[in-house]
Protein backbone atom coordinates (compact mmCIF):
# COMPACT_ATOMS: atom_id res chain seq x y z
CA UNK A 1 0.00 0.00 0.00
CA UNK A 2 1.36 3.41 -0.97
CA UNK A 3 1.82 6.17 1.57
CA UNK A 4 -0.89 8.52 0.29
CA UNK A 5 -3.83 6.03 0.46
CA UNK A 6 -2.69 5.03 3.96
CA UNK A 7 -2.75 8.65 5.09
CA UNK A 8 -6.17 9.22 3.54
CA UNK A 9 -7.45 6.20 5.46
CA UNK A 10 -6.05 7.63 8.68
CA UNK A 11 -7.76 10.95 7.97
CA UNK A 12 -11.07 9.11 7.54
CA UNK A 13 -10.58 7.47 10.93
CA UNK A 14 -9.85 10.86 12.50
CA UNK A 15 -13.04 12.26 10.98
CA UNK A 16 -15.02 9.31 12.32
CA UNK A 17 -13.72 9.93 15.84
CA UNK A 18 -14.47 13.65 15.45
CA UNK A 19 -18.12 12.89 14.75
CA UNK A 20 -18.28 10.89 17.99
CA UNK A 21 -16.40 12.93 20.56
CA UNK A 22 -18.62 16.01 20.49
CA UNK A 23 -21.76 14.04 21.31
CA UNK A 24 -19.87 11.94 23.84
CA UNK A 25 -18.51 15.07 25.51
CA UNK A 26 -21.97 16.61 25.87
CA UNK A 27 -23.36 13.45 27.40
CA UNK A 28 -20.41 13.22 29.81
CA UNK A 29 -20.95 16.84 30.83
CA UNK A 30 -24.57 16.19 31.70
CA UNK A 31 -23.69 12.97 33.56
CA UNK A 32 -20.96 14.80 35.50
CA UNK A 33 -23.48 17.42 36.72
CA UNK A 34 -25.87 14.68 37.84
CA UNK A 35 -23.04 12.87 39.58
CA UNK A 36 -21.96 16.05 41.34
CA UNK A 37 -25.46 17.24 42.19
CA UNK A 38 -27.34 14.07 43.13
CA UNK A 39 -24.67 11.36 43.12
CA UNK A 40 -26.20 9.61 40.10
CA UNK A 41 -23.61 7.24 38.64
CA UNK A 42 -22.78 7.12 34.92
CA UNK A 43 -24.92 4.70 32.93
CA UNK A 44 -23.47 1.45 31.62
CA UNK A 45 -24.06 2.56 28.01
CA UNK A 46 -22.16 5.81 28.54
CA UNK A 47 -19.28 4.03 30.23
CA UNK A 48 -19.12 1.48 27.40
CA UNK A 49 -19.08 4.23 24.78
CA UNK A 50 -16.36 6.08 26.67
CA UNK A 51 -14.20 2.95 26.86
CA UNK A 52 -14.73 2.28 23.13
CA UNK A 53 -13.78 5.85 22.20
CA UNK A 54 -10.64 5.63 24.33
CA UNK A 55 -9.70 2.28 22.73
CA UNK A 56 -10.22 3.58 19.16
CA UNK A 57 -8.22 6.71 19.92
CA UNK A 58 -5.28 4.70 21.30
CA UNK A 59 -5.31 2.34 18.30
CA UNK A 60 -5.26 5.25 15.84
CA UNK A 61 -2.49 6.94 17.80
CA UNK A 62 -0.35 3.78 17.74
CA UNK A 63 -1.01 3.22 14.05
CA UNK A 64 0.24 6.71 13.18
CA UNK A 65 3.36 6.29 15.30
CA UNK A 66 4.05 2.82 13.88
CA UNK A 67 3.39 3.48 10.19
CA UNK A 68 5.08 6.88 10.12
CA UNK A 69 8.13 7.02 12.42
CA UNK A 70 8.63 10.70 11.57
CA UNK A 71 5.34 11.64 13.25
CA UNK A 72 5.39 13.76 16.40
CA UNK A 73 5.59 11.60 19.53
CA UNK A 74 3.28 13.81 21.60
CA UNK A 75 -0.18 13.06 20.21
CA UNK A 76 -2.48 13.39 23.23
CA UNK A 77 -5.67 14.71 21.64
CA UNK A 78 -7.76 14.13 18.53
CA UNK A 79 -6.78 17.60 17.34
CA UNK A 80 -3.13 16.52 17.55
CA UNK A 81 -3.86 13.44 15.44
CA UNK A 82 -5.80 15.45 12.86
CA UNK A 83 -3.04 18.06 12.44
CA UNK A 84 -0.37 15.37 12.13
CA UNK A 85 -2.22 13.42 9.43
CA UNK A 86 -3.00 16.57 7.42
CA UNK A 87 0.66 17.59 7.58
CA UNK A 88 1.64 14.18 6.25
CA UNK A 89 -0.86 14.47 3.39
CA UNK A 90 0.52 17.86 2.42
CA UNK A 91 4.09 16.54 2.50
CA UNK A 92 3.08 13.51 0.42
CA UNK A 93 1.39 15.71 -2.18
CA UNK A 94 4.57 17.78 -2.44
CA UNK A 95 6.62 14.60 -2.92
CA UNK A 96 4.24 13.42 -5.66
CA UNK A 97 4.63 16.76 -7.46
CA UNK A 98 8.41 16.38 -7.26
CA UNK A 99 8.15 12.89 -8.73
CA UNK A 100 6.00 14.16 -11.59
CA UNK A 101 8.49 16.90 -12.37
CA UNK A 102 11.39 14.44 -12.19
CA UNK A 103 9.62 12.02 -14.53
CA UNK A 104 8.98 14.78 -17.07
CA UNK A 105 12.64 15.83 -17.05
CA UNK A 106 13.84 12.24 -17.43
CA UNK A 107 11.59 11.75 -20.46
CA UNK A 108 12.90 14.92 -22.11
CA UNK A 109 16.50 13.83 -21.54
CA UNK A 110 15.75 10.44 -23.15
CA UNK A 111 14.53 12.00 -26.42
CA UNK A 112 16.53 11.95 -29.64
CA UNK A 113 15.97 12.78 -33.29
CA UNK A 114 15.08 9.71 -35.30
CA UNK A 115 17.29 10.53 -38.29
CA UNK A 116 20.26 12.48 -36.92
CA UNK A 117 22.45 12.44 -33.83
CA UNK A 118 22.91 16.22 -33.86
CA UNK A 119 19.67 18.22 -33.61
CA UNK A 120 20.39 21.61 -31.98
CA UNK A 121 16.73 22.49 -31.40
CA UNK A 122 16.33 19.45 -29.15
CA UNK A 123 19.78 19.63 -27.59
CA UNK A 124 19.20 23.17 -26.31
CA UNK A 125 15.97 22.04 -24.63
CA UNK A 126 17.77 19.09 -23.04
CA UNK A 127 20.46 21.39 -21.64
CA UNK A 128 17.72 23.39 -19.93
CA UNK A 129 16.07 20.18 -18.68
CA UNK A 130 19.35 19.01 -17.18
CA UNK A 131 19.68 22.31 -15.32
CA UNK A 132 16.14 22.01 -13.96
CA UNK A 133 16.84 18.44 -12.89
CA UNK A 134 19.78 19.68 -10.83
CA UNK A 135 17.60 22.39 -9.24
CA UNK A 136 14.91 19.82 -8.47
CA UNK A 137 17.38 17.55 -6.72
CA UNK A 138 18.43 20.45 -4.51
CA UNK A 139 14.83 21.52 -3.85
CA UNK A 140 13.81 17.98 -2.90
CA UNK A 141 16.38 17.94 -0.11
CA UNK A 142 14.97 21.07 1.54
CA UNK A 143 11.58 21.99 2.94
CA UNK A 144 11.93 25.68 2.10
CA UNK A 145 9.25 26.56 -0.42
CA UNK A 146 11.16 29.64 -1.60
CA UNK A 147 13.78 27.29 -3.05
CA UNK A 148 11.41 26.49 -5.92
CA UNK A 149 11.84 28.53 -9.11
CA UNK A 150 9.00 29.42 -11.41
CA UNK A 151 10.03 26.68 -13.85
CA UNK A 152 10.03 24.03 -11.12
CA UNK A 153 6.67 25.18 -9.82
CA UNK A 154 5.20 24.92 -13.33
CA UNK A 155 6.79 21.49 -13.80
CA UNK A 156 5.25 20.17 -10.60
CA UNK A 157 1.88 21.63 -11.58
CA UNK A 158 2.08 20.02 -15.04
CA UNK A 159 1.84 23.36 -16.85
CA UNK A 160 5.45 23.75 -18.07
CA UNK A 161 6.13 23.63 -21.84
CA UNK A 162 8.37 20.59 -21.21
CA UNK A 163 5.25 18.76 -20.06
CA UNK A 164 3.58 19.69 -23.36
CA UNK A 165 6.63 18.36 -25.22
CA UNK A 166 6.48 15.01 -23.42
CA UNK A 167 2.72 14.72 -23.93
CA UNK A 168 2.90 15.35 -27.69
CA UNK A 169 5.77 12.91 -28.17
CA UNK A 170 4.35 10.12 -26.00
CA UNK A 171 0.59 10.43 -26.59
CA UNK A 172 0.16 11.51 -30.21
CA UNK A 173 -2.35 8.76 -30.92
CA UNK A 174 -4.54 9.72 -27.94
CA UNK A 175 -4.94 13.41 -28.78
CA UNK A 176 -7.74 15.04 -30.71
CA UNK A 177 -7.03 17.84 -33.20
CA UNK A 178 -7.69 20.64 -30.70
CA UNK A 179 -5.36 19.14 -28.08
CA UNK A 180 -2.69 18.55 -30.72
CA UNK A 181 -2.86 22.14 -31.98
CA UNK A 182 -2.71 23.56 -28.45
CA UNK A 183 0.35 21.50 -27.49
CA UNK A 184 2.11 22.23 -30.77
CA UNK A 185 1.57 25.97 -30.30
CA UNK A 186 2.88 25.80 -26.75
CA UNK A 187 6.04 23.97 -27.88
CA UNK A 188 6.62 26.39 -30.75
CA UNK A 189 6.23 29.42 -28.47
CA UNK A 190 8.63 28.05 -25.86
CA UNK A 191 11.21 26.20 -27.95
CA UNK A 192 10.83 27.34 -31.55
CA UNK A 193 9.17 26.19 -34.75
CA UNK A 194 11.93 23.76 -35.74
CA UNK A 195 11.37 21.53 -32.73
CA UNK A 196 7.58 21.83 -32.94
CA UNK A 197 7.58 20.62 -36.56
CA UNK A 198 9.95 17.75 -35.77
CA UNK A 199 7.70 16.58 -32.93
CA UNK A 200 4.54 16.79 -35.04
CA UNK A 201 6.18 14.75 -37.80
CA UNK A 202 7.17 12.04 -35.35
CA UNK A 203 10.88 12.73 -35.68
CA UNK A 204 11.44 13.07 -31.93
CA UNK A 205 11.35 9.75 -30.10
CA UNK A 206 12.58 8.20 -26.90
CA UNK A 207 15.70 6.07 -27.18
CA UNK A 208 13.64 3.10 -25.97
CA UNK A 209 11.01 3.73 -28.67
CA UNK A 210 13.40 3.85 -31.59
CA UNK A 211 12.77 0.28 -32.71
CA UNK A 212 10.81 0.82 -35.89
CA UNK A 213 11.90 -0.11 -39.41
CA UNK A 214 14.65 2.10 -40.78
CA UNK A 215 13.61 5.14 -42.82
CA UNK A 216 13.57 4.80 -46.58
CA UNK A 217 16.98 5.65 -48.06
CA UNK A 218 16.88 6.69 -51.70
CA UNK A 219 20.44 5.57 -52.25
CA UNK A 220 19.74 2.05 -51.07
CA UNK A 221 17.63 -0.68 -52.57
CA UNK A 222 15.50 -2.45 -49.93
CA UNK A 223 15.74 -6.18 -49.65
CA UNK A 224 12.57 -7.38 -51.38
CA UNK A 225 11.85 -10.92 -52.55
CA UNK A 226 11.60 -10.80 -56.33
CA UNK A 227 10.73 -13.24 -59.01
CA UNK A 228 13.81 -14.65 -60.79
CA UNK A 229 14.41 -13.68 -64.41
CA UNK A 230 13.50 -16.45 -66.82
CA UNK A 231 16.87 -17.57 -68.12
CA UNK A 232 18.58 -20.76 -69.11
CA UNK A 233 19.25 -22.86 -66.03
CA UNK A 234 22.69 -23.98 -64.98
CA UNK A 235 21.26 -27.52 -64.80
CA UNK A 236 20.74 -27.62 -68.58
CA UNK A 237 23.62 -28.85 -70.77
CA UNK A 238 23.70 -28.03 -74.50
CA UNK A 239 24.28 -31.15 -76.61
CA UNK A 240 26.73 -29.53 -79.00
CA UNK A 241 29.63 -30.77 -76.88
CA UNK A 242 28.35 -33.57 -74.66
CA UNK A 243 30.68 -34.78 -71.95
CA UNK A 244 30.74 -37.78 -69.67
CA UNK A 245 30.02 -35.55 -66.71
CA UNK A 246 26.57 -34.49 -68.04
CA UNK A 247 23.89 -35.78 -65.63
CA UNK A 248 21.34 -36.42 -68.38
CA UNK A 249 20.62 -35.77 -72.03
CA UNK A 250 18.97 -32.45 -72.85
CA UNK A 251 17.55 -31.36 -76.20
CA UNK A 252 17.48 -27.60 -76.72
CA UNK A 253 15.26 -25.97 -79.32
CA UNK A 254 16.88 -22.67 -80.48
CA UNK A 255 15.56 -19.36 -79.05
CA UNK A 256 13.82 -21.05 -76.12
CA UNK A 257 14.42 -19.85 -72.56
CA UNK A 258 13.61 -22.30 -69.78
CA UNK A 259 12.86 -22.01 -66.05
CA UNK A 260 14.90 -23.91 -63.51
CA UNK A 261 12.69 -27.03 -63.39
CA UNK A 262 11.15 -27.67 -66.86
CA UNK A 263 8.73 -30.55 -67.46
CA UNK A 264 10.26 -33.96 -68.13
CA UNK A 265 9.36 -36.70 -70.56
CA UNK A 266 10.70 -40.21 -69.88
CA UNK A 267 13.41 -38.78 -67.69
CA UNK A 268 14.65 -36.31 -70.31
CA UNK A 269 14.30 -32.55 -70.31
CA UNK A 270 12.61 -31.95 -73.66
CA UNK A 271 10.91 -28.59 -74.30
CA UNK A 272 9.22 -27.49 -77.54
CA UNK A 273 8.11 -23.87 -77.80
CA UNK A 274 7.34 -21.46 -74.93
CA UNK A 275 6.55 -22.81 -71.46
CA UNK A 276 2.89 -22.09 -70.49
CA UNK A 277 2.41 -19.26 -68.00
CA UNK A 278 0.51 -21.63 -65.71
CA UNK A 279 3.78 -23.39 -64.92
CA UNK A 280 5.31 -20.22 -63.47
CA UNK A 281 4.71 -20.43 -59.73
CA UNK A 282 7.15 -17.85 -58.38
CA UNK A 283 5.39 -14.85 -56.74
CA UNK A 284 5.89 -11.48 -58.37
CA UNK A 285 8.27 -9.11 -56.62
CA UNK A 286 6.84 -5.88 -55.18
CA UNK A 287 7.94 -2.67 -53.55
CA UNK A 288 5.25 -1.54 -51.10
CA UNK A 289 5.73 1.94 -49.62
CA UNK A 290 3.51 3.11 -46.76
CA UNK A 291 3.48 6.49 -45.05
CA UNK A 292 2.89 5.91 -41.33
CA UNK A 293 1.74 8.46 -38.79
CA UNK A 294 4.73 9.77 -36.88
CA UNK A 295 7.17 7.55 -38.79
CA UNK A 296 7.04 8.78 -42.37
CA UNK A 297 7.76 6.60 -45.41
CA UNK A 298 8.68 2.95 -44.89
CA UNK A 299 9.45 0.42 -47.64
CA UNK A 300 8.42 -3.24 -47.59
CA UNK A 301 8.29 -6.16 -50.01
CA UNK A 302 5.74 -8.64 -51.31
CA UNK A 303 3.97 -10.51 -48.48
CA UNK A 304 5.66 -8.27 -45.88
CA UNK A 305 3.39 -6.71 -43.25
CA UNK A 306 3.67 -2.99 -44.07
CA UNK A 307 2.72 -1.02 -40.97
CA UNK A 308 2.47 -1.38 -37.19
CA UNK A 309 0.31 -3.31 -34.74
CA UNK A 310 -0.85 -2.21 -31.31
CA UNK A 311 0.62 1.30 -31.58
CA UNK A 312 -2.43 3.16 -32.89
CA UNK A 313 -0.52 4.57 -35.87
CA UNK A 314 -2.56 5.20 -39.00
CA UNK A 315 -1.47 4.51 -42.57
CA UNK A 316 -1.85 7.81 -44.39
CA UNK A 317 -0.74 6.82 -47.90
CA UNK A 318 0.67 3.90 -49.89
CA UNK A 319 2.40 3.21 -53.21
CA UNK A 320 3.03 -0.10 -54.98
CA UNK A 321 5.51 -1.03 -57.72
CA UNK A 322 6.12 -4.36 -59.45
CA UNK A 323 9.85 -4.91 -59.08
CA UNK A 324 11.43 -6.18 -61.20
CA UNK A 325 8.87 -5.38 -63.89
CA UNK A 326 6.94 -8.23 -65.50
CA UNK A 327 6.30 -7.63 -69.23
CA UNK A 328 2.62 -7.09 -69.91
CA UNK A 329 1.67 -6.82 -66.23
CA UNK A 330 0.88 -3.71 -64.18
CA UNK A 331 -1.54 -2.68 -61.45
CA UNK A 332 -3.67 0.19 -60.21
CA UNK A 333 -5.20 0.97 -56.83
CA UNK A 334 -7.69 3.15 -55.01
CA UNK A 335 -7.68 4.56 -51.46
CA UNK A 336 -10.59 5.50 -49.20
CA UNK A 337 -9.40 8.43 -47.05
CA UNK A 338 -11.06 10.02 -44.03
CA UNK A 339 -12.70 13.32 -44.94
CA UNK A 340 -12.27 12.65 -48.68
CA UNK A 341 -13.74 9.26 -49.54
CA UNK A 342 -12.67 7.16 -52.53
CA UNK A 343 -9.85 8.45 -54.69
CA UNK A 344 -9.77 7.73 -58.44
CA UNK A 345 -7.90 4.63 -59.57
CA UNK A 346 -4.19 5.47 -59.37
CA UNK A 347 -1.61 3.81 -61.65
CA UNK A 348 1.33 1.79 -60.35
CA UNK A 349 4.16 3.81 -58.83
CA UNK A 350 2.06 6.82 -57.75
CA UNK A 351 1.14 7.71 -54.16
CA UNK A 352 -2.43 7.03 -53.03
CA UNK A 353 -3.21 9.29 -50.06
CA UNK A 354 -1.57 12.33 -48.49
CA UNK A 355 1.57 12.76 -46.43
CA UNK A 356 1.34 14.55 -43.07
CA UNK A 357 -2.22 15.82 -43.55
CA UNK A 358 -3.64 13.75 -40.71
CA UNK A 359 -5.97 11.81 -43.00
CA UNK A 360 -6.19 8.11 -42.29
CA UNK A 361 -6.52 5.33 -44.84
CA UNK A 362 -9.77 3.43 -44.18
CA UNK A 363 -9.98 1.15 -47.21
CA UNK A 364 -8.26 0.18 -50.44
CA UNK A 365 -8.80 -1.61 -53.75
CA UNK A 366 -6.04 -3.18 -55.86
CA UNK A 367 -6.44 -4.68 -59.34
CA UNK A 368 -4.11 -5.90 -62.08
CA UNK A 369 -3.91 -4.36 -65.56
CA UNK A 370 -2.13 -5.14 -68.80
CA UNK A 371 -2.18 -7.99 -71.36
CA UNK A 372 -0.93 -10.54 -68.80
CA UNK A 373 -3.33 -9.48 -66.00
CA UNK A 374 -5.57 -12.51 -66.57
CA UNK A 375 -2.66 -14.82 -65.86
CA UNK A 376 -2.10 -13.53 -62.30
CA UNK A 377 -4.02 -12.85 -59.08
CA UNK A 378 -3.34 -9.99 -56.64
CA UNK A 379 -4.05 -10.59 -52.95
CA UNK A 380 -4.18 -8.02 -50.13
CA UNK A 381 -5.35 -7.62 -46.54
CA UNK A 382 -5.45 -4.86 -43.94
CA UNK A 383 -5.03 -4.56 -40.17
CA UNK A 384 -7.89 -2.32 -39.03
CA UNK A 385 -8.41 -0.46 -35.76
CA UNK A 386 -10.55 -2.50 -33.32
CA UNK A 387 -10.88 -5.32 -35.87
CA UNK A 388 -7.37 -6.65 -36.42
CA UNK A 389 -6.49 -8.49 -39.62
CA UNK A 390 -9.45 -8.74 -41.99
CA UNK A 391 -9.91 -11.60 -44.50
CA UNK A 392 -7.79 -11.58 -47.64
CA UNK A 393 -9.25 -9.71 -50.62
CA UNK A 394 -8.34 -10.22 -54.26
CA UNK A 395 -8.59 -8.72 -57.74
CA UNK A 396 -10.47 -5.46 -57.13
CA UNK A 397 -12.42 -6.34 -53.98
CA UNK A 398 -12.84 -3.55 -51.41
CA UNK A 399 -10.74 -4.11 -48.29
CA UNK A 400 -11.57 -1.97 -45.27
CA UNK A 401 -14.49 0.03 -43.88
CA UNK A 402 -16.50 3.11 -44.86
CA UNK A 403 -18.13 5.65 -42.58
CA UNK A 404 -16.92 4.04 -39.33
CA UNK A 405 -13.86 6.19 -38.71
CA UNK A 406 -11.62 3.11 -38.33
CA UNK A 407 -8.01 3.57 -39.41
CA UNK A 408 -5.93 1.03 -41.31
CA UNK A 409 -2.67 0.43 -39.42
CA UNK A 410 -0.96 -1.92 -41.87
CA UNK A 411 -1.39 -3.76 -45.18
CA UNK A 412 0.03 -6.85 -46.89
CA UNK A 413 0.12 -7.29 -50.69
CA UNK A 414 1.32 -10.06 -52.98
CA UNK A 415 0.84 -11.27 -56.58
CA UNK A 416 0.92 -14.88 -57.71
CA UNK A 417 0.55 -16.57 -61.11
CA UNK A 418 -2.72 -18.42 -61.52
CA UNK A 419 -2.42 -22.16 -61.12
Amino acid sequence: MTVEPAQENLLQQVNTLSSRYLGLGNRLGEAAQQLQGTGTPLSEDLLEELVKYSRDFNQLQQQILTDFPGAATRLVSLKDLEQEVKAMLQSSASLTDHQQASSTLERVLSFRHRETEEFPALQSVQVKAAGLQSQLTTATSTTTSTALSGDLTALMAGSHPLHALVTLVDRQDDLDDAQWALLEEKIETAFGKTLAIAVSRGKIVSVAQNNFPAPVQQSQTPAIPVAPMVTASADIVILEEPTAAAPQDVIIVPSVELPQNPPTLDGKNIVFGNLPLQAKTTPVGLKVLVHLQGLGDRMFGAQDYAGTRGQGRRVEAFQINIAPPVPGLSLQYQAHLSGIGDTPMIPEGQLAGERDKGRQLEGLVIELTGPQATQYDVFYLAHIQNKGDVPVCTNGQYCGTRGQGLRIEGIKVWIQPKQ
